[in-house]
C-alpha cells in the first residue's frame, strides 16, 4: 500500500492538498445532488462515497481515480464540450498523482514512522 503514496507533505503543500482535497468533495457532493435529481441512486452514491474518502484522505489515490471516473460518466458529461467541466476531472486526477498530504487519514495510517532502538 506504500507505493501508492508518495510523500505526505506539511506546511503549505500539505494545505493546498488540503484545499484540492475539499473543492474535490464539495463538487462531487453537487454532481451528486444533480444525479439525484435524475434518480440515478448508483451514481450518488459513488459520488458520495468518493467524496467522503477525498475530503477526509481516506485511500486517496483510489478514490481520486474513482472520483474523475465517475465525473467523466455523470451528469456533467453532457456539457463536455465547455472547459470548465473539465476541471474536477483532471483536479482529481492531479490529486491521485500527487497523494493526500500530511493533513488525512492516509497519512496516519500510511505514513513513514521512525522507530527508534534503545537498550532493553
Amino acid at each position: 500500500m506504500q507505493k501508492l503514496f508518495s510523500m505526505f507533505p506539511r506546511g503549505a503543500p500539505g494545505l493546498a492538498l488540503l484545499l484540492l482535497r475539499l473543492f474535490v468533495g464539495a463538487v462531487l457532493v453537487v454532481d451528486a445532488v444533480t444525479a439525484a435529481s435524475a434518480l440515478n441512486v448508483i451514481l450518488v452514491c459513488l459520488h458520495v462515497a468518493c467524496a467522503l474518502a477525498v475530503v477526509v484522505g481516506f485511500l486517496t489515490p483510489i478514490a481520486a481515480v474513482l472520483a474523475a471516473f465517475t465525473e467523466a460518466i455523470g451528469p456533467s458529461a453532457e456539457f463536455a464540450h465547455e472547459l470548465h467541466a473539465f476541471a474536477p476531472i483532471v483536479i482529481a486526477i492531479a490529486l491521485a498523482l500527487l497523494g493526500p498530504g500530511a493533513y488525512s487519514i492516509d497519512a496516519r495510517v500510511f505514513g513513514r514512522r521512525l522507530m527508534e532502538f534503545g537498550p532493553p
